[in-house]
């Protein structure tokens, strides 16, 4: 299921046309948002109108493009569900918001918000950052939607014309069609856990570098052992600066280049981290 299958008529005419479309918010019996170019605008009928006024007020929707969503099936969902997202097949990675049940608050009653974030593919590495980055481990570290999957996919692709590069896809979001895969000599394991690539992938794809997005805590032991093993590694973290992943994961000294991304059209720094701050 791709994006404008699941999503009300009334919404589908207005964005089909709308190009730069990066997000798109929904909830229950209030105006549908959307992101486009980086700034915001509510959803009329026929295009977009920055006055809420004449903005379309969805009704009780969230349930059932959920479940559309999910080809009417929750229950294949349900992992993806209990971690509060799921993606679709055009790479779209759909937030969920809502009643849930359950003393481990990991099963939805109810449905009332929905957050579309919309992947596009932007050449944003330019020869210096590149350079950098073949140097040694790297970092990409930005707050949510400031594009820390899109330079990491870019990033995949260039590393790959020198390089054996490894990609752990694990929602599907950095190459989530089998045109992106084919436009690039990466290898890219699908919906694996980092854990499980990173032993195995490691031993049977003997890649120069692994790709991954957005690391967690449980993820550091794999890192290190990854790391240690020869295997040079590109992720990412959610954070401001450079002293956040610091202060949670404490690798500074594993890594070689750190990128601090905003929220401003994929701007960025890079820093070697023996002299970032």
């Amino acid at each position: 299921m791709k994006l404008f299958d699941c999503l009300p008529m009334q919404l589908v005419d207005a964005l089909y046309t709308v190009k730069d479309l990066r997000e798109l918010r929904i909830r229950n019996n209030r105006a549908a948002k959307v992101n486009v170019n980086g700034l915001w605008y509510y959803v009329c009928s026929g295009g977009l109108t920055q006055n809420v006024a004449n903005a379309i007020v969805l009704d009780d929707v969230c349930d059932n493009i959920v479940r559309l969503a999910c080809n009417n099936s929750i229950y294949a969902y349900e992992k993806m569900l209990a971690k509060g997202f799921f993606t679709l097949e055009d790479g779209v990675r759909v937030g969920v918001c809502g009643h849930v049940a359950g003393s481990n608050d990991v099963v939805f009653r109810k449905y009332t918000s929905l957050c579309f974030r919309i992947p596009h593919n932007v050449s944003c590495v330019d020869s210096n950052t590149l350079n950098q980055c073949q140097k040694g481990n790297v970092v990409v570290i930005g707050p949510p939607c400031s594009g820390k999957t899109t330079f990491l996919r870019d990033l995949s692709v260039k590393l790959s014309k020198q390089y054996s590069v490894l990609v752990v896809d694990e929602r599907g979001e950095l190459f989530y069609d089998d045109e992106l895969v084919g436009s690039c000599n990466c290898d890219v394991l699908k919906w694996s856990s980092k854990a499980y690539a990173f032993e195995v992938g490691v031993r049977a794809m003997s890649p120069d570098f692994i790709v991954c997005d957005e690391l967690a805590d449980s993820d550091i032991a794999a890192v290190k052992s990854c790391i240690s093993s020869g295997v040079k590694i590109a992720c990412s973290v959610h954070g401001f600066a450079l002293n956040d992943f610091v202060k949670k994961f404490g690798m500074e000294g594993d890594f070689a280049t750190a990128i601090l991304l905003n929220r401003e059209n994929l701007k960025f720094q890079v820093k070697t981290l023996e002299n970032a701050q």
